[in-house]
């Protein structure tokens, strides 16, 4: 491509111009910019007509600019400049629009913009307009392509704008030019050279580019506030020199000051909206040479054959003949041509942006050439006292916003959950926070030049306020639980931390008191044992955080509220969907109790509770508590009972025998009453597995899964149970978590495995084998399962191993291997209990399954619980996208059944398909 710059002398010499110089090659496209300095309407439509009918088929766009044109370095006044750039392999479209609206711009991006666009240039025919939302609208479609340009202005305020478009001359409106092509490189840059200063402020007051107020002042009262009140409202001498700079996406976009309006409000040459930060910014001229030498080596550093460029007409206010070493430095580089706008139009990534007080170039080539250029010359770097000011200033104001930054940290923190308070010397109030109002239900009008007596219990002991006071008198922090009482005559209790101010000479000035109100604490505990009492089958669960001792000998006290405070605000998120656990008792210390009245204290219903206790066990694992300057990750221990006369006591006890055992779960039935009990049955099971594992007693039930599609029975899932000497079939509740914790847990696994495989064989269908974490994690059991998918080829891709998660994973690469190779051996891979937990869709990703078994709980309710039913839709719609197979357990009616095959679940599993039987019973 080539860029050649003609300025505009008289019709002739133009013919003359174009005849010699602008011979249009083969398949040559011409873009034809025309700008000028000042509306000539007549003469400008005599050029444009001359070049129309030389050059029927280029395009012309154009925009009056501001003082000047640029021609390469030269700067062109009060004459009009025209442009032609053409192109060999790309291909020129222009458009004027003139409704701006977004959704005539969200359309006109998708019909303008094609894949191949490379370049779209702008004009703007008034800074007035709504660009801002035009460039939001069309950067959803931009594609491939790069946006640069401006807002048309000039020379004088009085002047309106003009721009171009083929033959016509427009004062509103937008231009739109579109560079299409395959061969073209593009490449956009910017310079600003201002340096920001002083602190981040808000902007808390606004209405588009016009702004009220900054940190809660009065614009005009801010800019006097930091430069004083001699400050000059002509914006060509003081406030130019002083724009607003905001951050979008790493990058800084000055807003500087177009008009102060009469009610003292400021319009800003671009939108600053409420919420925006923004700092000040100082111009330094200083800093001109190196940023162009900077400029220049950016634009040189692709390939280029032209650059187009557009720079503020503030900034050539403020810059003056500095701005000549900018346009060097361009013009060393390759043929450009360059206007001053209003505002510049400049893309980061995917947003379009506006911006002042730049300048923004793009460049173009239709090959792939570095150009070599004569660069500025390297001068010596001399000291400039404003960049050091600048440094010292910004320095300073850092070190600040640090401090000021962790002080509002610590006191939004302590606001969020403490009761503050602050008395003088003499006791009386001065201040108090939100918690304390609400507490003792008096405002902060009413407590202001008080003491605290107004809030003082009168069963509360005076010994206490005695020692209190002979304590922070002696410039001692004093801690202690005081007993206070409402302005309604309610009593509360709060542990109180008062800490004596001090100045500079260790002088007492102020009094500071923090509190946390633990009146739950002390209420709750009652309630639960009363509760208990009233309950007919009770199912008491008490939780607590685990090492909490050790917490409280390395963490403040400060800090330990908060992470009971965060616990408690989060405790019900951790259970399952569906769990049924809506309340819980903050008993102190660490402590939380949940209580349930059960329908009987069958074991099948005890098991299940404490499934849903261990799945909230495991996600409070996974999960992390998010501070404002620090997370804090937390495990619980679990201790449970059944027992109505000493539920409470018992839980409490197994707590206690967690700590000694250093475990972390333990059902506490009977644990008061007779310890050795319970050690008594475990070795009785442990017994029971032995002599099952030696007369081959452990044996599989079969529970069928139903196509629904093909209404066939088509797979069975092998479930493991004891044949007892009575010839009693025991649940795996009773004695697989015994058998984990002994040496045979891992030959049931075996066992399992060989009856699954067997079972296949003969029945010729699909089985599914449960598995855990821990048998994955043993390198028996895996080459136990690679052994018989190898040994049974054909069988292979009809086992499907159902993925357990009831253990922490110690090693997460051998569960990735396992099933990697599982896979590769023609097996399959199932999720189960999917919807239950928080990390399901983690272990989707990871796990990779061709199966997702939903969780129970939700088919259980599916009926009755909107809820359950939409989450399980959601799970469908997913599973069908990614292609996964799903199944439905608990299907236990005819009724959940039909729902089931209406929302087109792959499977059904449950009793009302049939329940586990053994495998003689099928055959």
């Amino acid at each position: 491509m080539q860029l050649k710059n003609y300025i505009y002398k008289d019709l002739n010499e133009l013919k003359l111009y174009i005849d010699n110089k602008i011979i249009p090659q083969e398949k040559s496209d011409i873009l034809i910019q025309l700008f000028s300095t000042v509306y000539e309407k007549d003469k400008i439509k005599s050029i444009i007509k001359v070049i129309k009918e030389q050059l029927p088929n280029c395009k012309i766009v154009g925009s009056s600019s501001s003082k000047n044109v640029c021609i390469n370095n030269e700067k062109v006044n009060k004459k009009i400049v025209i442009s032609f750039s053409i192109f060999q392999k790309s291909f020129i479209r222009t458009k004027y629009i003139e409704n701006l609206s977004i959704s005539n711009s969200i359309k006109l991006s998708q019909e303008f913009i094609k894949d191949d666009s490379k370049v779209l240039i702008l004009f703007n025919s008034d800074a007035k307009n709504n660009i801002e939302s035009f460039l939001e609208a069309i950067s959803y479609n931009l594609k491939n392509s790069v946006l640069v340009g401006g807002n048309s202005t000039t020379t004088f305020d009085y002047e309106q704008a003009f721009i171009i478009e083929d033959q016509k001359i427009y004062k509103n409106g937008i231009v739109l030019v579109a560079i299409d092509s395959k061969d073209l490189f593009v490449s956009n840059t910017f310079t600003f050279n201002w340096s920001k200063v002083g602190k981040e402020m808000t902007i808390t007051k606004s209405n588009k580019n016009r702004v009220y107020e900054i940190d809660n002042m009065p614009v005009l009262k801010l800019y006097k506030k930091y430069f004083g009140d001699k400050l000059s409202l002509n914006l060509n001498e003081s406030l130019i020199s002083f724009p607003l700079v905001k951050t979008v996406l790493g990058v800084d976009i000055a807003r500087s000051i177009i008009k102060v309006e009469d009610d003292n409000s400021f319009t800003y040459a671009g939108n600053l909206n409420e919420g925006d930060k923004v700092r000040f910014a100082i111009g330094n001229l200083d800093e001109v040479y190196d940023d162009s030498v900077q400029l220049q080596n950016q634009l040189a550093s692709k390939p280029v054959e032209a650059i187009y460029f557009y720079s503020c007409k503030k900034r050539d206010h403020f810059l003056s003949n500095k701005l000549d070493v900018e346009l060097n430095a361009i013009s060393q580089v390759a043929s450009s041509i360059g206007i001053f706008t209003q505002g510049e139009f400049f893309q980061i990534g995917k947003k379009l942006t506006h911006m002042n007080i730049t300048t923004t170039a793009i460049t173009l080539s239709e090959n792939d050439i570095l150009r070599k250029f004569s660069s500025c010359p390297i001068k010596s770097k001399k000291y400039s006292s404003l960049t050091a000011l600048i440094n010292l200033v910004n320095t300073v104001q850092n070190e600040l916003d640090e401090n000021l930054n962790y002080l509002n940290q610590y006191k939004n923190a302590i606001d969020k959950h403490t009761i503050v308070s602050k008395t003088n010397k003499k006791g009386l109030i001065t201040e108090v926070n939100s918690k304390f109002c609400e507490i003792s239900g008096y405002s902060k009008e009413e407590l202001i030049g008080k003491s605290h007596n107004i809030i003082r219990h009168p069963e509360a002991s005076k010994d206490i306020f005695r020692k209190m006071w002979k304590t922070i008198q002696k410039k001692e922090v004093f801690q202690g639980t005081i007993k206070n009482m409402s302005k309604n005559k309610k009593p509360y209790f709060v542990d109180t931390v008062i800490k004596p101010i001090l100045d500079k000479k260790g002088n007492i000035i102020e009094y500071l008191g923090l509190r946390h109100d633990i009146t739950a604490f002390v209420n709750q505990k009652i309630q639960l044992k009363a509760e208990v009492k009233t309950v007919k089958y009770p199912f008491l669960a008490i939780v607590k955080i685990e090492d909490f001792e050790i917490l409280k000998d390395f963490y403040e006290e400060e800090i330990i509220h908060q992470i009971e405070d965060k616990f408690s605000f989060e405790i019900l998120d951790f259970f399952p969907l569906n769990s049924g656990y809506k309340k819980f008792y903050s008993l102190g210390d660490g402590e939380y109790a949940f209580l349930k009245e059960l329908e009987n204290f069958n074991p099948d219903i005890i098991e299940h509770e404490i499934l849903l206790l261990k799945k909230f066990q495991i996600n409070v694992k996974r999960g992390t508590l998010q501070f404002d300057k620090f997370e804090f990750d937390i495990s619980v221990v679990l201790s449970i009972s059944t027992d109505k006369k000493r539920s409470y006591a018992e839980a409490k006890q197994g707590l206690k025998q967690l700590y000694r055992t250093k475990k972390d779960f333990i059902y506490a039935q009977g644990l008061t009453s007779n310890l050795s009990e319970i050690a008594k049955s475990n070795i009785e099971t442990i017994k029971m597995i032995k002599t099952a594992i030696q007369n081959n007693k452990i044996i599989s039930y079969y529970q069928p899964i139903y196509n629904n599609k093909t209404k066939k029975i088509e797979k069975y899932e092998s479930l493991v149970r004891i044949i007892s000497d009575d010839e009693k079939v025991i649940s795996p509740f009773f004695f697989i978590d015994i058998a984990k914790k002994g040496r045979y847990y891992k030959q049931i696994t075996s066992i399992v495995i060989d009856n699954s495989f067997l079972a296949m064989k003969q029945l010729n269908m699909d089985v599914t084998i449960n598995i855990s974490i821990i048998d994955i994690e043993d390198e028996m059991i895996r080459n136990k399962i690679f052994a018989k998918l190898n040994e049974c080829k054909t069988l292979a891709s009809k086992v499907t191993f159902e993925l357990l998660e009831d253990e922490n994973i110690k090693d997460f690469s051998i569960v990735k291997e396992f099933i990697k190779k599982v896979k590769e051996l023609n097996g399959n891979i199932a999720i189960d209990d999917f919807g239950s937990g928080y990390s399901n869709f983690e272990r989707l990703l990871d796990f990779e399954p061709t199966i997702l078994k939903i969780d129970g709980s939700l088919i259980k309710n599916i009926l009755k619980d909107s809820f359950s039913r939409n989450i399980v839709e959601a799970m469908i719609v997913f599973a069908k996208k990614e292609g996964l197979k799903t199944v439905a357990e608990f299907v236990s009616s005819k009724e959940i059944f039909d729902l089931v095959n209406e929302l087109n679940i792959d499977y059904s599993q449950g009793f009302y398909i049939d329940k586990p039987k053994a495998l003689e019973d099928i055959l």
